[in-house]
């Protein structure tokens, strides 16, 4: 069952984020840092969340933001997880299923997001019909 974010729901995402980023990307959250990094998310005046439970677990989440541009609002995907043991499972699909359905209730243009060239999330978004730009390139320098 998919429900829009609610920050009762906060502690729990933090959990799932991090066991999620840390098993699948073999990053290192803690969960002061995870509370610290979703709540900047939050924070956004135009935050949009959704998670998605199995009976009383919760299963993965969705954290977007919608924004304004030229041809009018869209939604930007800031972090979506699901934790690994529910991963390929259809849970992944029920979350951005929910985006999109919210973002055209809301008349939003598009969706857009960013993610690794070399992840399985390249694939799963590919698989949902998101195209890699050929006009746009996210960018980044390591500073030292």
């Amino acid at each position: 069952m998919v429900k829009e974010f609610s920050i009762f729901d906060f502690q729990k995402v933090c959990e799932v984020f991090m066991n999620t980023f840390n098993k699948s990307w073999n990053d290192e959250w803690t969960l002061e840092t995870a509370r610290i990094y979703l709540q900047e998310l939050l924070d956004n005046k135009r935050f949009a969340g959704f998670t998605v439970w199995e009976n009383d677990l919760l299963i993965g989440f969705a954290f977007c933001h919608m924004r304004y541009n030229w041809r009018g609002d869209d939604m930007t995907i800031d972090l979506l997880g699901i934790s690994p043991d529910y991963q390929r499972k259809g849970y992944g699909t029920i979350l951005i299923n929910a985006v999109e359905k919210f973002s055209k209730e809301n008349s939003l243009t598009g969706v857009g997001l960013s993610t690794g060239l070399n992840t399985p999330a390249f694939n799963f978004y590919e698989k949902h019909g998101y195209k890699n730009s050929t006009d746009a390139a996210f960018m980044g320098k390591g500073i030292e």
